[in-house]
């Protein structure tokens, strides 16, 4: 027989003995191993993966706070051992909630936003230590703490939004609004409609602001009570507008009337420290909705409102020494005519939006600084680190192409804006953008969309989205419904198709052996079984590749550990038992025949 008969095959990769497992040929000189993420010992770790022989590797600071533990000292170890092995490294950066949204907390601060920005300044910047004269790629995740904030499913074919989460952008509060039965009629038609989040916040967002004006006359309501000023018959109360906001003396409004004078109200004259209070809260609230509903007219521009809200700023300005100190009768002319000029409004501000597009913008302005941040110390000698935003596993917050892709593009839009201040011309700055922003695109993370109804075809479509964006790729196979990190070709990612939208450039971007799952569980180097799932020649393109030797030549445990027990060659006469597992034997062998004992 041409090749031994293994007992213990494992999956036959190919269309045939020996065909292209995964419809892609990559040489070995093209993947990056990434290390083990749970220990800051990174020198170590790089030592014992170059043993294996592999070329190329992807540092981990995955943990925020085993990267806090990795010496600089280490950092610049390991960039001596790359230039002495030739090999190319990138870097996994810590995994945090760009947007500065608060889990524990429950909502978003810009406090929070800033920490995480300067955290990942830092890592950033240490990262260059490992490579000074290159573009080290440094990936960071879109998102760390946040599900999915737009949930999406694909029923009988199509695909339904049925869920969104919301949030106030003045709290930082978020909600969630789900698909749910409607029995109330809507409408003459008896037709059901379907689910449609925006309609959904656009009705909470009406019924808010409805009700936030509710309230805000019910307290102004209490405090005009409080100086007996709703009590005036209507004509009485024209003319007491007037005396407060200081159009009319009162002097003069009673010379003619004085009986006037029983109903009137002089300003200064009432002393009533309560009714001020109500009056002084009622027009704080009033200054926050007024810029609620200012901000909104200059998003829509709607002419309109703004042409109302500027008239009543001038009227604002004219009393504002009054309103300084505390004047009652100028705080009850303007809270009577803000609420008036509110309830006018041509168009309902928005109190809530999605939490997707405020998390974008907020997480862009995050990768942006650190970009620029960057790009200031480092730029000038073409030397700063690429910052490659990776998709986390499906399910989580941002995970998915199109929402990488507008992520990017503000996160470009913002560094570039950023680079025009610091004098650059915008041509400059935007060839900057698209050099040092892009993605990192893991495979494994978007094939989980298979839980949620997507095929193959979503997924071919998820990598066409991504790809003018690609600047590297995370390898890890899995059956669409749980993180495992399996090696190529052991799960259902359909990666030649996807890897073929990515058309030439895949052939330049660095690719990364991502299979934590393996080494825990099986406790061997996931190579063997990626370079004959890539059929990688092992000498030169002519030669044999990995999966020919791998089914001709492999030995008995082929990667899955262990198997056979000792008695079996004794049974039957191996008598090499003592030999190490290369050769068949069972004797685990501490580092490598290639370069020698690893660095303990």
């Amino acid at each position: 027989m041409g090749y031994y008969e293994s007992f213990y095959p494992g999956k036959n990769y190919g269309g045939g003995l020996f065909g292209n497992p995964l419809g892609y040929t990559e040489r070995v000189s093209g993947f990056n191993l990434a290390l083990d993420p749970r220990t800051a010992n990174q020198l170590q770790e790089t030592s014992n993966k170059l043993n294996t022989g592999i070329k190329n590797i992807e540092i981990q600071g995955t943990f925020a706070k085993v990267l806090e533990a990795i010496p600089d000292e280490h950092l610049r170890e390991i960039n001596k051992l790359s230039k002495i092995t030739g090999t190319k490294l990138s870097f996994h950066g810590p995994l945090v909630e760009p947007s500065g949204f608060n889990q524990q907390a429950g909502r978003w601060e810009e406090f929070n936003r800033l920490g995480v920005e300067r955290q990942l300044s830092s890592a950033v910047e240490r990262a260059h230590q490992l490579d000074p004269k290159g573009n080290i790629v440094v990936t960071l995740h879109s998102s760390s703490e946040l599900p999915e904030m737009l949930q999406r499913e694909k029923v009988d074919g199509k695909e339904k939004q049925t869920g969104m989460y919301i949030v106030d952008p003045r709290t930082g509060k978020v909600n969630m609004i789900k698909e749910t039965e409607r029995y109330f009629p809507e409408s003459a038609s008896e037709k059901k409609e379907a689910f449609d989040p925006a309609k959904e916040l656009n009705r909470i967002n009406n019924e808010q602001w409805t009700d936030t004006l509710r309230q805000f006359a019910y307290y102004a309501d209490i405090a005009e009570n409080r100086g007996g000023r709703e009590r005036l018959p209507e004509p009485v109360k024209v003319i007491q507008h007037e005396i407060d906001a200081g159009k009319l003396k009162f002097e003069d409004a009673v010379k003619d009337s004085p009986a006037l004078a029983q109903y009137l109200i002089s300003p200064g004259s009432e002393g009533d420290e309560t009714r001020n209070i109500y009056l002084r809260n009622s027009y704080n609230d009033l200054k926050t909705l007024f810029d609620i509903a200012y901000k909104n007219a200059l998003e829509h521009n709607n002419k309109i409102d703004l042409e109302k809200l500027n008239h009543f700023k001038k009227e604002v300005h004219e009393l504002y020494p009054r309103l300084e100190n505390n004047d009652s009768g100028a705080l009850s002319v303007v809270i009577q005519d803000g609420l008036h000029i509110l309830k006018k409004m041509d168009s309902k501000p928005q109190i809530f939006q999605p939490f997707n597009d405020f998390v974008i913008d907020k997480s862009s302005t995050t990768f942006a600084n650190v970009a620029l941040n960057s790009y200031k110390k480092f730029g000038k000698d073409d030397s700063a680190p690429i910052i490659s935003i990776e998709n986390p596993p499906a399910g989580s917050g941002l995970s998915r192409a199109e929402d990488l892709k507008k992520l990017i593009d503000q996160s470009r839009k913002k560094f570039e804006d950023g680079l025009v201040k610091e004098g650059y011309s915008r041509e400059a700055a935007e060839k900057a953008s698209e050099k040092t922003i892009g993605a990192t695109w893991d495979v494994g993370h978007i094939n989980m969309i298979r839980k949620f109804g997507f095929d193959k075809k979503d997924l071919i479509k998820e990598a066409e989205t991504i790809s003018p964006y690609l600047k590297h790729v995370h390898l890890s196979d899995n059956f669409g419904f749980e993180h495992t990190e399996l090696p190529m070709g052991m799960g259902n990612v359909p990666l030649k198709e996807e890897f073929a939208k990515f058309g030439e450039k895949i052939k330049n971007v660095q690719k990364v052996i991502e299979v934590g799952d393996w080494w825990q569980h099986f406790k061997t180097a996931p190579l063997v079984e990626t370079f004959a799932a890539f059929s990688s020649p092992i000498y030169s393109d002519n030669g044999p590749s990995w999966n020919q030797a791998a089914m001709r030549y492999g030995n008995y445990f082929g990667g899955f550990g262990t198997m056979l027990p000792e008695q079996h060659f004794s049974m039957y006469g191996g008598g090499f038992s003592t030999l190490p597992t290369e050769l068949g034997g069972q004797i685990q062998r501490k580092g490598s025949g290639l370069s020698g004992t690893p660095m303990e």
